[in-house]
């Protein structure tokens, strides 16, 4: 009878034990897919910036390819001045580092929910934030470029956006490009080349990233029963 009731006390033990570790599992899905859920709204928000960015260039570029008279200068100082806009995608990763840190990885009896997350995780680290460091760097550069053919005394800031037709009618002198030395807007052209090179890869891998989280979502949603 002794042992009966030791075994029975086990038994009872190790079934608390496995619900209180079900319960966390599905604590930890629940969380994951609120910071998948907040990483499709960052992600879609940033392609559609970059992807307006992408659009900017490509109206810069045709603008400077055109005679100076037959430019529009008010579009151009506009695209111009909007190309200081920037965006880095926030990583929603607070889940994932509990995980990690505490070795909680285990918890996911479902190894089809644990790889996904791990490869998501690595699809972030591996390509979109290696993609955001190399372009800080163009961002930096090209600035600088913009900065020797530009006047940027009207550029807008987060609290003031200038009506750019008002103010070419007054000063229209402030609004043309200009050269400090020969060959610097052949030199910016092609920095912003190089720039949009790098937003369309962005784009391709925000998109990719996108699509691969709401996947995500919908698997860890379908595992766990979460609405």
């Amino acid at each position: 009878m002794l042992f009966l009731a030791v075994f029975c006390g086990f038994v009872a033990e190790y079934q608390l034990e496995h619900t209180i570790e079900h319960q966390r599992e599905k604590k930890y899905a629940a969380s994951m897919k609120d910071d998948l859920v907040r990483d499709t709204i960052d992600l879609s928000n940033d392609i559609k910036m970059w992807s307006t960015q992408i659009t900017r260039v490509d109206t810069i570029l045709q603008e400077l390819d055109k005679p100076e008279k037959a430019r529009n200068a008010i579009t151009l100082y506009r695209c111009l001045s909007l190309m200081r806009r920037y965006n880095a995608f926030e990583y929603h990763d607070r889940t994932i580092e509990q995980l990690k840190n505490a070795g909680f990885f285990r918890l996911f009896r479902k190894k089809i929910v644990a790889d996904t997350i791990m490869e998501y995780d690595a699809l972030v680290r591996g390509t979109l934030q290696n993609i955001e460091q190399g372009s800080n760097e163009i961002y930096y550069n090209l600035n600088f470029f913009q900065n020797r053919i530009v006047d940027a005394r009207y550029f807008p800031t987060i609290i003031n956006f200038p009506n750019f037709d008002s103010l070419f009618i007054v000063h229209p002198e402030v609004f043309h490009i200009r050269e400090k030395e020969k060959g610097d807007v052949f030199e910016y052209a092609n920095h912003l080349q190089y720039y949009k090179g790098n937003m369309v890869l962005r784009v391709r891998i925000m998109q990719s990233l996108l699509d691969y989280s709401k996947g995500t979502i919908k698997l860890i949603s379908r595992e766990y029963h979460l609405k």
